[in-house]
C-alpha cells in the first residue's frame, strides 16, 4: 500500500512538473505545525503549503482543534475548507509538490501586519538579506542564566574553622 501511495505520488508530481505556476482548486485535507495539506480538485494530488507561504502574518497551530490561527486579523484554517493555491515546485523523484496559499474559502489571504515574510518582524543585516542584527535571543537567555550561576557561586561561600 504504502509503495503504491508513493508511486502515485511521483507520477503525479511528473504530471505537475510541467505546470508550476498554474493555479488550482483544493480542499485542506491536513494541518501541521509546519503547514498545510491541500488535496487538489484537477488531479487528487496532496501537496504542502509550508507555514512560509500561508499569508504575511504569524499563524498559532492548535493540536487539539486541528487549527492555525492567525495572530494579527484571527483567521481561522480548519480542514475541509476550499482553497485557491499556485504550484511552486513538483519533485517527481521525491513525489513532493508544494504550493503557495492564494485564496481561503473564495477570500484573498488577509495581509496582516508583516514585514514581508511572515512571523518574521526583526530587523536583518545590512541589505536586508542575510541573519537577524544582534544575537539570537535563545543565546541572550543562556548568556543571563550562566551570568546569574558565577554569580551565586561567587557569593556562596563556606565558613571554614581553623
Amino acid at each position: 500500500m504504502m509503495a503504491e501511495r508513493d508511486t502515485n505520488d511521483r507520477y503525479l508530481a511528473a504530471f505537475l512538473s510541467d505546470r508550476i505556476g498554474a493555479e488550482f482548486g483544493g480542499r485542506i485535507s491536513g494541518i501541521a505545525k509546519f503547514g498545510i495539506f491541500v488535496k487538489l480538485d484537477e488531479t487528487g494530488a496532496d501537496g504542502l503549503v509550508p507555514m512560509r507561504n500561508i499569508g504575511n502574518e504569524y499563524f498559532h497551530f492548535d493540536r487539539e482543534a486541528g487549527t492555525l490561527m492567525g495572530a494579527d486579523t484571527g483567521t481561522i484554517i480548519t480542514l475541509g475548507q476550499r482553497v485557491r493555491v499556485k504550484l511552486v515546485e513538483a519533485a517527481p523523484v521525491t513525489g513532493g509538490i508544494a504550493l503557495d496559499l492564494l485564496e481561503l474559502e473564495d477570500a484573498e489571504m488577509p495581509q496582516g501586519r508583516g514585514s514581508g515574510r511572515p512571523g518574521r518582524g526583526r530587523a536583518r543585516g545590512p541589505g536586508g538579506r542575510g541573519r537577524p542584527s544582534g544575537p539570537p535571543r535563545r543565546k541572550e537567555a543562556k548568556a543571563k542564566r550562566k551570568d546569574s550561576k558565577v554569580k551565586r557561586k561567587v557569593t556562596r561561600r563556606r565558613n571554614t574553622k581553623s
